[in-house]
Parts: C-alpha cells; structure tokens; sequence
C-alpha cells in the first residue's frame, strides 16, 4: 500500500515506521485514563503500583506507565472497555472519547489525557521516497480541497467613491482583487477570499460601507 487514512492514535500505538503528510481535520479524539465516579483514583498520582488497567491500547498505556514509573498490570481488551471496572477485571481503564459522553453514561471520568488523535494522511515511507511526486500531487490535492471548505468566495461591484471604505473592512488572504466594471462607469467589482466564519458579519460591513451585487461563492480548493 503506497498511502492511507487513519487516527494517529493506530499509528502510536503500532509503532507505525509511516510519513504523515496531513492532518485531515477531523475524527478529533483522545486516549484517556478513566476510573469509576466513586473511585479514589482522581489523578495519575493515585495510581498505586500492583493495579489493574483494562485497554485496547496496550502499548500506548504501558509507555504512559513507565513514563510515570508506575509498575501496573495490563489487561487487553477488544471492545467493552467500560465495563472491566464494575465486573472486577481492572481498577481503571484507558479509552478513546471525543466529547466523553459514553465513559459519563457508564459511571466513569477522566482522569488524566494520555494522547491527542485525529486523523491523518499517511504514505509508505518506501513509496514515499519512490514515488514523491505523486504522493505529493495526492496530498496538495486534499489539502487544497482541506482549505478551501474553510474559504469563501466574496464577490461585490462597488463606486470608486466608496472603494476605500469597503477595502477598509475586507480581509482576504492577499488583499482584495480589484477591477473596473465596463458596462458601468465609477464602478469597480471587487473579489477576496474569506473565511467562512467571517462571511455573515462581514456582508452586513461591505452593504454599509457601500458595496452591492454581493455574491458568496464555494470554493472548489485552494492550492497554495
């Protein structure tokens, strides 16, 4: 396989000898430590040598451990991690969540963040060396694509009179494009790219600075 998508969480934890080329901006999670709400432990700092941690990533947790120095056994589990503590297997667990709502319905908390995971675009790093180019060309691609779903578009004809007012509250990456509009005389259309966030309050801004025929266009990609 030259190239792939996966949380950088399996790469970790694998050990995955693999060239990240991008983050794909989304699938936002993290490894935790969990406990039950009416444990004591309320911090890494209560873990006591001769636990119990139940996981599905075995090789995460142990460097988590070793890098506290804590000597802790570890149960591999495949599924069901929540459960381990209430059935006797292990006296914590370490866990994906996003937002932590599954270990809250299941009586746990967090107690401390092991690691942050996303997910990302890899290549071999074999293919990476042999094939540059087009592993490069794949990922300009999706980044283009990445950026411009953040971007928008906004097109407007303005007076020459009210020009320097309209540029005043427009941002865009590089300044405003400005032109003249040939069918209409002292008017000049005028095109930046923004951010999407930024489109609502800024349209109210341009109609009271003078701008009209407003237009917010999508943006197939941007390649920078």
């Amino acid at each position: 396989c030259d190239m792939g998508i996966t949380g950088y969480d399996l790469i970790e934890e694998n050990d995955a000898d693999v060239e990240i080329l991008l983050d794909l901006q989304f699938g936002a999670t993290k490894l935790v430590l969990a406990s039950p709400d009416d444990s004591e432990i309320e911090s890494k700092d209560d873990l006591k040598d001769g636990m119990t941690i139940a996981t599905e990533f075995p090789n995460l947790t142990r460097k988590y451990l070793d890098e506290n120095n804590l000597d802790i056994k570890i149960v591999k589990l495949t599924g069901s991690t929540e459960i381990a503590p209430f059935i006797g297997i292990a006296d914590a667990i370490t866990d994906l969540t996003s937002t932590g709502t599954t270990l809250n319905m299941n009586h746990l908390k967090i107690v401390d963040t092991i690691l942050e995971s996303s997910i990302k675009l890899i290549a071999n790093k074999d293919s990476y060396k042999e094939k540059k180019n087009l592993v490069e060309a794949v990922s300009t691609s999706i980044q283009g694509v990445l950026e411009a779903g953040r971007k928008k578009l906004i097109m407007m004809n303005v007076a020459k009179k009210d020009l320097c007012e309209v540029q005043k509250v427009m941002p865009a990456m590089s300044g405003p494009t400005v032109s003249e509009v040939l069918s209409k005389e002292e008017t000049m259309a005028v095109q930046a790219v923004v951010g999407e966030d930024e489109v609502f309050e800024l349209v109210n801004k341009l109609r009271n600075a003078g701008a009209r025929d407003i237009l917010v266009v999508p943006i197939e990609r941007i390649i920078q």
